[in-house]
């Protein structure tokens, strides 16, 4: 009798597990595509930033920035109270890292910083 019950829980149980981790994978998988897209529509990422400080100093930076590197994109943000310049975004850490490596020989306090969905700090 015992093991007809065994038997019979066995039957009842085992579809049902089956089902629950199906399911369990379809949620993940879900989940999954909604991270990916929420990461493609966000423009998160890192960028470079050259010089902090007052405005004309700034102007200085961005003209000798784009001679020495016309392929990098260089912008000039004002955060109160002071004046940012920061190259282009880029997706990845590592991309970034890459790009420093670069700009460090002619600009040494040149940093990576993270960027929220804004494009600010």
């Amino acid at each position: 009798m015992r093991n007809q019950i065994l038997l019979l829980v066995f039957f009842f149980l085992i579809p049902f597990y089956g089902f629950s981790q199906s399911s369990a994978e379809q949620s993940l998988d879900q989940l999954i595509q909604k991270k990916i897209k929420y990461n493609s529509n966000t423009k998160r990422g890192f960028c470079i930033q050259v010089y902090n400080g007052n405005e004309k100093q700034a102007i200085q930076h961005i003209v000798q920035f784009s001679a020495l590197f016309p392929n990098i994109q260089i912008k000039r943000i004002y955060n109160v109270p002071e004046w940012k310049v920061q190259t282009q975004i880029y997706k990845t850490r590592l991309e970034a890292d890459r790009v420093l490596n670069q700009i460090k020989l002619e600009y040494s306090g040149a940093r990576v910083v993270y960027l929220n969905a804004t494009g600010h700090f």
